[in-house]
């Protein structure tokens, strides 16, 4: 080893021995007390990409350091971590989930999060009585909850889409009136205390353009649903900042996007009177395939190139756009998820999931999932933002388990595993301007963290070796979170 290098790891040496010696003084009763060493561990985050042969140190719910691994002069062993061998990564987000939609599975949330190193969440649409609630919990005890942002209902037009009306449709949204209403329920929402709004199908423009105006003078970001009676490109342009599930993209990218963005006008105006869920389906199934079997590569460039220019991010919640091909309750592994949920939905989840199990899948389902792992792709390639989420625990897609398929899925798409977990860290911390806190592995980062015994970059499957979850400063080691397991089976 040459001089300049010995150099500068004795100053690192000194540096590192005054920081905690100091650190430790502040109160001589807890002398390092709340501070660990994750020792000789690689990194892995998505602006260093992998850093080998690393010491981490960690003090209350912080990261106070991080350097090349050198010997340790100053933690007593039991707070030291072995990590030789093992990986650590920023804690996960799923940014597209529902407490709201299963009521009874929503106490376990927390938990089936936690042990999958998922240490945020962004809840995407439910009324403010049954998601709030989830929030001012996690807030009052962090170190034992995910960190959840959530949006309130959605916000949707007349008929809506999930008003109530049937099992199938639980309460998620509200309707909108017009312009002024929309503004009055933008204001509401922030003054309650929301991270972000969700926009839905049945919007017209006018009230869409009046929702992302008002949550921006609201310093809040708008994502959602391209409404109905709009494209892509428009939605974009008035200001949407993020989209969920694809959904209603490829209709812009048809060769009549047009022709089929009329045809949607009328036939809301001729269903006006049926209900949200079913004109809904009935808009879907008769252009969705058609568009997809009939995509413009010109129309398709200019859609993309207007997300990029805007800043429009997406989240293709691929567990659910290629579901049709892919059920999970087939595989008796994934049914095996279902006994960590509350008593009453693994009972009910298991019964019904076979049952409901659709046939074989069909050309048309191939070809959309076709198209969505294609468009993903187009989307990564033209720098479009991407965030990782799955829409839990909708379509028997058990909490915490389902972003770790996302993450597979956006791999299958042609993504690099170090661009899929940039989708499930970084991303959702810019998202909410939260990146100087979250989202890599560096000094003055909030320690929500996710340590494996296997690289990630070599298969993303990897991720699911969970060694050990770090949330808000709080360590949860393969005992813990094994315990929490039989936990969760037991209740």
């Amino acid at each position: 080893m040459n001089q300049p290098t010995n150099l500068r790891r004795i100053f690192s040496c000194l540096t590192l021995g005054l920081l905690l010696f100091f650190s430790s003084c502040n109160n001589e009763n807890t002398k390092l007390a709340e501070s660990y060493l994750i020792q000789n561990i690689n990194i892995i985050d998505a602006k260093n990409g992998l850093q080998k042969g690393m010491d981490v140190v960690l003090k209350d719910n912080r990261i106070i350091q991080v350097l090349p691994h050198q010997k340790n002069n100053y933690f007593p062993k039991e707070k030291i971590f072995d990590g030789n061998g093992k990986y650590v990564l920023p804690g996960l987000w799923d940014a597209h989930v529902h407490f709201a939609y299963e009521k009874d599975i929503a106490p376990a949330m927390f938990k089936l999060f936690l042990v999958n190193g998922i240490t945020s969440v962004r809840d995407t649409g439910g009324k403010l009585d049954l998601v709030k609630p989830w929030k001012t919990k996690a807030e009052s005890d962090p170190k034992n909850a995910p960190r959840v942002m959530i949006a309130g209902p959605l916000l949707d037009g007349y008929p809506v889409v999930y008003d109530g009306s049937s099992p199938s449709r639980p309460p998620l949204g509200t309707g909108v009136k017009n312009a002024e209403d929309a503004k009055q329920r933008v204001a509401d929402l922030a003054n309650a205390g929301v991270d972000n709004i969700k926009a839905y199908e049945m919007l017209s423009p006018e009230s869409f353009q009046a929702i992302v105006a008002t949550a921006k003078s609201k310093g809040l970001k708008v994502t959602g649903h391209i409404p109905l009676r709009m494209d892509a490109i428009s939605a974009s342009n008035a200001g949407m900042n993020s989209m969920e599930h694809l959904r209603n993209l490829e209709m812009s990218m048809s060769t009549d996007a047009d022709e089929l963005l009329s045809t949607r006008r009328k036939m809301m105006e001729d269903g006006r009177n049926d209900p949200g869920g079913i004109l809904r389906s009935r808009l879907h199934n008769a252009q969705r395939m058609h568009a997809v079997e009939n995509q413009d590569p010109q129309k398709r460039k200019q859609v993309l190139e207007a997300l990029a220019k805007n800043n429009t991010w997406q989240i293709p919640t691929l567990t659910i756009a290629t579901a049709a091909t892919r059920y999970f309750p087939s595989n008796e592994k994934w049914r095996e998820t279902f006994k960590y949920l509350p008593d009453s939905s693994s009972v009910r989840w298991s019964k019904y999931a076979l049952e409901f199990e659709p046939p074989a899948p069909d050309a048309d389902a191939f070809k959309y999932a076709k198209w969505a792992h294609e468009i993903v792709k187009e989307m990564s390639d033209a720098k479009i933002g991407i965030m990782a989420g799955t829409d839990c625990p909708i379509f028997f897609l058990t909490p915490g388990f389902s972003l770790h398929e996302e993450l597979v899925l956006l791999v299958k798409s042609g993504l690099t595993p170090l661009q899929a977990i940039e989708a499930a860290t970084i991303r959702p911390a810019q998202y909410f301007n939260l990146e100087d806190e979250l989202g890599l592995v560096e000094k003055g980062m909030l320690a929500d963290l996710l340590i494996l015994d296997k690289n990630p970059l070599e298969d993303i499957k990897n991720t699911q070796k969970i060694n050990a979850v770090i949330r808000d400063g709080k360590w949860y080691n393969r005992k813990d979170l094994d315990n929490i397991l039989q936990e969760l089976e037991e209740n």
